[in-house]
């Protein structure tokens, strides 16, 4: 059979895609290298998720190459010998079953960093070839299908909207976050309410959030969360014009003697080799693997791999780069039941610093903790160097879990293409 579209992968950039051309008649094919799930196979298993690798590859069958500048020269070191995994789902829906779900927009002036701030020495950046406002229309229809949940806040950088409310209300959040707001207005900072891809309310089959305390990193087993295989290819299926091929590992595209790519190969989980035929071959498998997969694909026609002329694949990415703190709140602030109030959100970030005169800033985000208690207690079983155990460590496990929690912020910036 020959399909109208062959889509590689099936996280965030694919499931639009195979919503829309299903909905749009087209017979369309997803080759996904992990497995199938739904939601009833989902937990909020501790050691399966953070643990093992359950959902992502072994390191040993499919690592990375990672450079690091040392001694005044490069070296290269595959993931597996120093444990650096950067695998983050290998399912169906890929890495959006574990978001946690923040859903900002980008602004206006993030289409043109160029003109607005020049060029970078060193850096590769350009303005965009579109703009916000022809985005904007995008923006809406994503956030309504997805199903988006929030409250829109007023501040400095914000973007202009057709809307004037997310979707689906707010999801209910903790009672920290009153602390928070009035912190914020006393610093003379806007508290910016963080919209999330999880619903607050049911969205056809999908059940809303049951605030579980197990969300980012966790897949989710209400169908709240809008990954891409809830929220999308669940409906593109019910259309009865898309077909998965799950553990299809692809490892070439290849083209005919019209240079036009006419079939992908990929390996089954015994190893046997197959191929799948379309009018038309779309990547989706983010940045790293797509572009690994170009590059595999080179041939007589396409000595450099394919759409690589310009040697471009590969290059000019841009990364997240940012830190991350924390703060701890006890009983000193709030009584026991209001503190430990488990599941809720804090759903606030800062974006005072989203631009500034000489460069573009980033996002600040708040959240709590993974709840993890493994990790909470393994973290505890030193002080000042020393092992403790016993009743000793005991106590200290109970005190912390009963009495405290820890508030992070995460920084989010942009790095420069290079």
């Amino acid at each position: 059979m020959t399909y109208d579209v062959c889509i590689v992968g099936s996280g965030a950039g694919a499931g639009p895609l195979a919503y829309e051309l299903s909905r749009a008649g087209k017979k369309v094919v997803i080759l996904e290298k992990g497995d199938i799930y739904s939601e009833k196979d989902f937990s909020k298993d501790e050691i399966a998720y953070t643990k093992r690798d359950v959902f992502t590859p072994k390191l040993k069958d499919e690592y990375h190459v990672i450079e690091s500048f040392e001694e005044g020269k490069w070296v290269k070191t595959p993931s597996y010998e120093n444990n650096w995994s950067f695998w983050n789902g290998s399912l169906l829906g890929g890495s959006s079953n574990f978001m946690s779900g923040f859903f900002h927009r980008l602004k206006p002036n993030d289409f043109k960093l160029k003109t607005l701030y020049g060029a970078y020495e060193g850096a590769t950046i350009e303005d965009w070839p579109i703009t916000y406002e022809e985005l904007e229309p995008f923006y809406e229809r994503t956030e309504r299908i997805v199903g988006v949940s929030g409250e829109i806040t007023e501040y400095a950088h914000q973007e202009p909207r057709s809307t004037t409310q997310y979707p689906y209300p707010p999801l209910a959040e903790h009672p920290i976050v009153e602390n928070f707001d009035t912190a914020c207005k006393a610093l003379h900072f806007t508290p910016f309410k963080t919209p999330r891809a999880i619903l607050s309310e049911p969205k056809e089959g999908r059940n809303p959030c049951y605030y579980s305390n197990y969300c980012g990193s966790y897949a989710c087993s209400s169908g709240a969360k809008g990954s891409s295989r809830a929220a999308l290819i669940q409906p593109a299926l019910a259309t009865g014009n898309l077909h998965i091929i799950a553990n299809a590992f692809v490892v070439k595209l290849e083209t005919d003697n019209t240079r036009t790519i006419k079939r992908a190969q990929y390996l089954t989980q015994e190893g046997t080799k197959k191929y799948v035929h379309a009018k038309l071959f779309i990547l989706a498998a983010q940045a790293v693997e797509s572009s690994r997969l170009l590059l595999n694909s080179k041939n007589k026609a396409f000595p450099k791999g394919l759409a690589n002329s310009s040697g471009a694949v590969g290059k000019n990415m841009v990364f997240s780069g940012g830190g991350i703190g924390s703060g701890e709140f006890d009983l000193s602030h709030f009584n026991q039941e209001a503190l430990l109030q488990a599941g809720l959100f804090v759903n606030r970030a800062l974006k005072d610093w989203y631009f500034t005169k000489e460069f573009k800033g980033g996002v600040v985000d708040f959240l709590f903790e993974h709840a993890n208690p493994i990790r909470r207690a393994n973290s505890l079983k030193r002080e000042d160097g020393t092992l403790i155990f016993g009743k000793k460590l005991q106590d200290k496990i109970f005190q912390t879990l009963t009495t405290k929690r820890v508030l992070n912020f995460e920084v989010f910036n942009d790095w420069m293409p290079k």
